[in-house]
C-alpha cells in the first residue's frame, strides 16, 4: 500500500463513466480479455473515452485517450499505484515478496533515483561491445538455415533466444555466454510463464480459491529464476569484475546515504528483466521481421541503410546511422501492441472528464489499441515506419514503455538490441514469408506472434 498522504478529489455527485449493461455488461471483460485489440475501439466509439467495465468483485474503468492516460501515468501518479491484477500474479508463494523490487510509494521513489544513474545511454553504451558480440554470434548462427532448401523456420524462436542470449551476457557479461543449451532450457521456461501469467491476470477478479491454471509450474519457473540470481549476486560479490555490465551496475548503486542495494532487490530487478525484457524485445522484433519481409520497398530501403556501414559489425556507435532500422521497430511495436494489460489502482477518490473514479478502481488502458486508433494514426492498420521518421507519429499515443515516473528503464536497452539487430540480420540474409502469410496476435502478456513467424532464410 502507498504510504505517502495523497488529499482525494472532492468528486461529490459526480456520475460513474457510462459503460455496457445488461447481456452486453456481462460479457464486457472476457471480451475485452479475449480482444484487447477491437474490443476497446469499439468500447470508445460507443461510450467515450472513460467507460466502466463490469467486473465481478472489482471496480473497472477503461481509459483509452492520451489525456486521460497522462491524467493517471504524468500529472497525478501520487494517485494510482500498480495494480495487484499484474503484481501479486506474479508472486510465488514462497518468495514471500512483491515480485517487483520497490513498491508503490517512497520506497519506490528512493529506488528509481538509485537505479536512473546507471542507465543512462553512456552507461549503456559501454555496454556495447557486449551487445555487439551477442547479437553477431546469434545472427550468424541462423547461417546454417539459409538456403536450406523449400522449408521454412521459425524465426520467432530464434529472437527469443537471441533476446535472452543477449541479455544475459549484458547482464552478466561473459558468464552465460558459453551455457546456451541452459539458456535454452530457461527460454522455453519463461515462455511458459508469460502464458500461465496471462491467464492470472485474466482471472484476476474471480476468488483466490479457484484455482489458477499453470500455478506450480509459474511459481517453480519463478523460483528458478531468483534462486539462479541469488547464487550470481553472492558469486559476483566474492569475485567482483572491472568490465561493465548490468549487475556490476546494480550492485555498484548507491542509496543517497550510500548504503548499497540490497541483495533481494538485485535478485528482483533481475528477475523482472528476465522475466519482461526479452519476452517484449523479442516479439516485437519477430513482428519487425514479418512486416518488413511483407513490404519489399522498406526491405530494400532497410537493406541500402545498412550496407552503407560498409560490412562490418554494427556497434551502438552505428545506431545514429540506422534511423530506417528503429523506425521500423517502433511501427512493428505500434501494430504489435507491446505489454497488453496496463492496470492501475486508484488510491484515493478522483475525477476524470467529468467522472467519479472511486478509490481502489482498477483502470484499464490497452497500448494496443490505442496504437491502432484511426484518431491518432491515419490508415493504422498500415504498416509504415515513415510515420517514425516524418514526425507524422502521435507520440502521446505510441506507449510501449510506458510513460511518466514509471518509464521503463530498460528502454534504451531494448532499442540498442532491437536496432542492432535488425542491422545484423540485414547485413547478411533476406526472409521469404510463405505466401499469403499474414501476421497474427498471439496473446500472452506480450502480444507474439500466432503460429510463430515461418520464413526462409536466404543469404544475400
Amino acid at each position: 500500500m502507498n504510504s505517502m498522504i495523497v488529499s482525494p478529489v472532492d468528486v461529490g455527485n459526480l456520475p460513474v463513466p457510462p459503460g455496457p449493461s445488461g447481456i452486453g455488461g456481462a460479457n464486457a471483460l472476457a471480451r475485452l480479455i479475449r480482444d484487447p485489440w477491437r474490443y476497446p475501439l469499439e468500447l470508445t466509439k460507443k461510450f467515450g473515452d472513460i467507460v466502466s467495465v463490469p467486473t465481478p468483485f472489482v471496480k473497472t474503468v477503461y481509459i483509452s485517450h492520451p489525456d486521460w492516460i497522462d491524467h493517471v501515468l504524468v500529472k497525478n501518479p501520487d494517485r494510482y499505484r500498480r495494480s495487484d491484477m499484474v503484481a501479486k500474479q506474479m508472486v510465488p508463494p514462497k518468495l514471500g515478496h512483491n515480485f517487483f523490487a520497490f513498491a508503490d510509494d517512497q520506497e519506490w521513489q528512493r529506488g528509481r533515483s538509485l537505479y536512473r544513474p546507471s542507465f543512462t545511454q553512456k552507461n549503456l553504451a559501454e555496454l556495447g561491445d557486449l551487445f555487439t558480440e551477442s547479437v553477431t554470434e546469434q545472427v550468424e548462427s541462423w547461417a546454417p538455415a539459409a538456403g536450406g532448401g523449400d522449408g521454412h523456420i521459425d524465426i520467432e524462436e530464434k529472437t527469443r533466444k537471441l533476446a535472452l542470449i543477449v541479455l544475459f551476457n549484458a547482464m552478466f557479461d561473459e558468464y552465460l555466454s558459453s551455457r546456451m543449451l541452459e539458456a535454452s532450457v530457461t527460454k522455453n521456461a519463461i515462455s511458459f510463464g508469460m502464458l500461465a501469467t496471462t491467464a492470472r491476470v485474466a482471472m484476476y477478479s474471480l476468488p483466490s480459491w479457484i484455482p489458477r491454471p499453470f500455478q506450480r509450474r509459474m511459481d517453480s519457473m519463478l523460483e528458478m529464476i531468483m534462486g539462479g540470481a541469488d547464487q550470481l549476486i553472492e558469486m559476483r560479490r566474492r569475485h567482483p569484475t572491472e568490465r561493465t555490465d548490468i549487475l556490476n551496475l546494480l550492485i555498484d548503486a548507491k542509496y543517497d546515504d550510500g548504503t548499497p542495494l540490497e541483495n533481494d532487490k538485485i535478485a528482483v530487478e533481475i528477475a523482472g528483466m528476465i522475466v519482461g525484457g526479452h519476452e517484449t524485445t523479442a516479439a516485437a522484433l519477430a513482428w519487425t521481421f514479418a512486416l518488413v519481409s511483407g513490404h519489399p520497398e522498406i526491405e530494400r530501403r532497410l537493406i541500402d541503410e545498412v550496407d552503407a556501414l560498409g560490412g562490418k559489425p554494427v556497434t551502438v556507435a552505428d545506431m545514429a546511422s540506422l534511423p530506417l532500422a528503429r523506425a521500423c521497430f517502433d511501427e512493428a511495436q505500434r501494430l504489435q501492441g507491446g505489454l497488453v494489460i496496463n492496470p492501475k489502482t486508484a488510491l484515493v477518490n478522483d475525477e476524470m472528464g467529468g467522472f467519479r473514479i472511486a478509490a481502489g478502481t482498477t483502470i484499464l488502458y490497452s497500448s494496443l489499441a490505442m496504437q491502432r486508433d484511426p484518431r491518432f494514426w491515419p490508415e493504422p492498420d498500415r504498416y509504415n515506419p515513415d510515420r517514425f521518421l516524418n514526425n507524422e507519429a502521435d507520440l502521446r499515443a505510441f506507449i510501449p514503455f510506458g510513460r511518466g515516473q514509471r518509464l521503463c528503464l530498460g528502454m534504451r536497452m531494448a532499442y540498442i538490441e532491437a536496432v542492432l539487430t535488425i542491422a545484423s540480420a540485414y547485413q547478411r540474409y533476406r526472409f521469404e514469408l510463405p505466401s499469403g502469410y499474414q501476421p497474427r496476435h498471439q496473446y500472452r502478456m506480450s502480444m507474439g506472434l500466432k503460429g510463430g513467424l515461418p520464413v526462409k532464410i536466404i543469404r544475400r
